[in-house]
């Protein structure tokens, strides 16, 4: 099984959530995953297996709101098909919680640098009212009515393992 294509849109609260929902699709020939997952059992393994995995990937991360540390739990994993069982796609979905101020506020991610194996695209949305004034990300993004961020990866790019978003709340 192999990845061909990521896919995450990250939601930000005016609470403080942030919801993250992730996509990969792979290209599954053997269609080892509709096999491992074809009876109740095998889905409920390989669906705790996967969220154990991510989870443990979140953990490595050091995610901070404003410069105090924050703690991600992946809370769902799903898997599903795009017409056909050798197309299967793994979602994700990840929450975090920090305490926003009126005025200047803050997200980084410190993670593990690394090459990246398929192309993906990231969206960010802040809610109505928010502004995006600054982010590092390493590589260029496209900022839609400054509070929505896209940014697309290729193939092969090195992810700088760092990234910064600074944004206004009213």
């Amino acid at each position: 099984m192999k990845p061909r294509y990521g896919y995450g849109f990250f939601s930000v609260d005016p609470t403080g959530e942030f919801r993250q929902k992730i996509l990969f699709f792979y290209w599954d020939p053997d269609e080892e995953l509709h096999r491992s997952t074809s009876t109740p059992s095998g889905m409920r393994q390989e669906l705790e297996t996967m969220r154990r995995n991510m989870q443990a990937y979140v953990d490595s991360e050091r995610i901070l709101v404003n410069g105090r540390v924050v703690r991600a739990r992946v809370v769902h994993v799903g898997v599903g098909y795009l017409s056909s069982t050798k197309r299967p796609y793994v979602e994700f979905l990840i929450t975090f919680r920090g305490d926003f101020v009126k005025g200047a506020n803050s997200y980084e991610n410190h993670y593990e640098r690394e090459r990246v194996g398929y192309d993906y695209r990231v969206v960010w949305a802040f809610p109505e009212g928010f502004k995006i004034v600054r982010a590092e990300l390493g590589l260029p993004y496209e900022l839609v009515d400054d509070r929505i961020l896209v940014l697309d990866v290729r193939k092969g790019y090195e992810i700088p393992g760092y990234e910064l978003i600074e944004f206004l709340a009213p």
